[in-house]
């Protein structure tokens, strides 16, 4: 069964769904969701990221794993759990590179890809004559909740214990959202529903007290007629992180804002989701279902809050 296939027969039960169920089936559904379909990740295919562009980002990033060893006083293991590995190119540019670092941090490194569908062609010999151990698991950070709800749980780390560095490369802003509009001074959270058989949007209440929460944790208030989206698995990712890290750092690098900034109803009155197809950037969600990337930026401020709570310190 496709993803729209999948999303028809969940709002034919129910009426309507969470656009943050939406998205999650149309990127991650197992027959045929975006993320999940081979040749996503390549050069290719609709965008393109920072490893695709020149391994000098990784090796940049190994240079700081580096220092981040170093300043854990060199312990060996040191243990690199990049999650959103996809087809594992940044890893194997920053194993490459390591050769040209200390042997002993060669030695010590230990890297692992997390990721919902590692590629088949991420395999233990690329990696040979670094010293560095690379190992690979399909995981996710984050599960879709109930049907009826479409609220990100944890699915749960399979580590503990880590030192070193959990790293993501525009991981965040694949993480399903929710979409909340302001209508004459309420707050209501936009839905997907059939309209004359096509998939269309609908406003209705808040499916989940923790929109509003989220909103006046960060102390914002939309305007009348503003969209934003609210990002509510970032929660499940701080705690899982936190939880299986002993010692060391957590790297993410993605596109984002802090609150304020993102929130704004002067430069953001739409929000910020958009849609990626064939390196041109639309509007259009509701079509091309798992044929086309669909993002919204990050909140990072409610990123390092929640990563506070969860007992971490924010470096920068």
């Amino acid at each position: 069964m496709s993803p729209e296939a999948e999303i028809r027969r969940r709002i034919g039960e129910q009426g309507r769904i969470t656009f943050s169920e939406f998205m999650e089936l149309a990127l991650f559904w197992p027959q045929g969701g975006y993320y999940l379909r081979p040749g996503t990740l390549e050069a290719s295919g609709d965008y393109y990221t920072s490893p695709q562009a020149h391994p000098a980002f990784a090796a940049l990033l190994a240079v700081q794993l580096l220092q981040m060893w170093s300043l854990l006083d060199e312990p060996d293991p040191f243990t690199v759990v990049e999650i959103g590995a996809g087809n594992g190119l940044l890893c194997r540019d920053l194993v490459a590179y390591s050769c040209h670092l200390p042997q002993a941090f060669r030695r010590a490194l230990r890297y692992l890809c997390l990721d919902r569908n590692l590629a088949s062609g991420l395999e233990q010999e690329v990696f040979t004559g670094n010293g560095a151990a690379v190992g690979r698991v399909a995981a996710s950070i984050i599960a879709s909740g109930p049907a009826s709800t479409g609220q990100p749980e944890a699915a749960g780390l399979p580590l503990r214990g880590i030192r070193g560095c959990f790293l993501s490369n525009e991981l965040l802003d694949a993480f399903p959202v929710h979409q909340v509009t302001k209508v004459d001074g309420r707050l209501l959270e936009v839905y997907v529903t059939l309209r004359d058989g096509e998939l269309a949007t609908v406003t209705a209440a808040p499916s989940t007290p923790m929109l509003v929460a989220r909103l006046e944790s960060l102390r914002v208030e939309l305007i009348e007629g503003q969209t934003a989206e609210i990002n509510l698995g970032i929660d499940s990712w701080a705690r899982q992180v936190a939880g299986a890290l002993e010692a060391g750092f957590v790297l993410t690098i993605d596109y984002g804002h802090q609150a304020e900034e993102l929130y704004s109803a002067e430069r953001r009155l739409r929000g910020t989701l958009t849609t990626y197809f064939r390196h041109t950037q639309t509007d259009s969600p509701l079509r091309r279902i798992g044929r086309q990337d669909i993002t919204a930026q990050v909140d990072f401020t409610s990123a390092q809050e929640l990563g506070e709570q969860a007992g971490l310190d924010v470096l920068g």
